[in-house]
């Protein structure tokens, strides 16, 4: 039961910022479609989705710390702690799946604007050249598919935002230092290896396409990526969980 209302709590304390978020996107949008409207053009745009994917990423990494306090201060246990913060995630993202398809279809009916399934999954072949015949699909299939897919995406990107948050909780000055600069170090190390010996470039980007399903067409190979993602990095969330204590600054 405590873990219900603390999700409650954890809903609640996010949902100031999604509003803020949707306000802007909103506005964004209807400025585009004015502006296509009064120049005579036809506008294009595509990957909203992204926004969403990283607006996530971020609440992800302002998620724990006085949501975790609260929740000591309240004699919660971590295990229920815990679950809270996973459905919550859960919620949230399911939540703003559904209404980003909304967005996208009403958008679609001033202006072209494929989401991400649609141009990895779907019928539509890129810009410029297919602006002017695609039509997108409102099947029952694409649009399971698509919140399927923006699901997934999304609760792997808050999930992996938590987990960044929690190691750099734990983490002392310098290791935080070494945690930030990884991501670098990483990404130089694979273009030196990937120009040194292109076999094992072209190696990583097959992987990356049969996990993801691109070439096949196939978004549940996606769906299933993410969701381990979202597991993996919810198991070391949890890890973390049990042994943080609350910091008297």
């Amino acid at each position: 039961m405590k873990s219900y209302k603390l999700v409650r709590y954890n809903i609640k304390s996010s949902l100031k910022p999604i509003i803020i978020y949707y306000c802007i996107i909103i506005a964004v949008i209807t400025s585009a479609i004015i502006l296509t409207k009064i120049s005579g053009g036809n506008g294009y745009s595509s990957g909203l989705e992204f926004s969403s994917m990283i607006f996530l990423f971020v609440i992800g990494l302002n998620f724990f710390k006085e949501n975790f306090y609260f929740a000591q201060a309240n004699n919660i246990s971590r295990e229920d702690y815990f679950k809270s913060v996973a459905i919550a995630i859960l919620e949230v993202t399911l939540g703003m799946s559904i209404f980003d398809v909304i967005i996208n279809r009403v958008y679609n009916l001033f202006q072209m604007c494929p989401t991400l399934y649609d141009m990895s999954y779907n019928n539509f072949t890129g810009a410029p050249l297919n602006i002017e015949v695609w039509i997108q699909s409102n099947s029952i299939g694409t649009l399971f598919g698509t919140v399927t897919f923006l699901f997934t995406f999304y609760m792997a990107a808050f999930a992996i935002g938590l987990l960044i948050t929690l190691i750099y909780y734990k983490c002392n000055k310098t290791m935080k230092i070494f945690v930030s600069l990884s991501p670098l170090a990483i990404v130089a190390i694979y273009g030196k290896l990937a120009v040194d010996y292109p076999e094992f470039g072209e190696k990583v980007l097959i992987f990356i396409d049969n996990i993801l399903g691109i070439s096949t067409k196939n978004s549940y190979m996606a769906v299933s990526t993410f969701i381990g993602l979202f597991i993996l990095s919810m198991f070391f969330v949890y890890i973390l969980v049990r042994k943080a204590v609350v910091k008297r600054v």
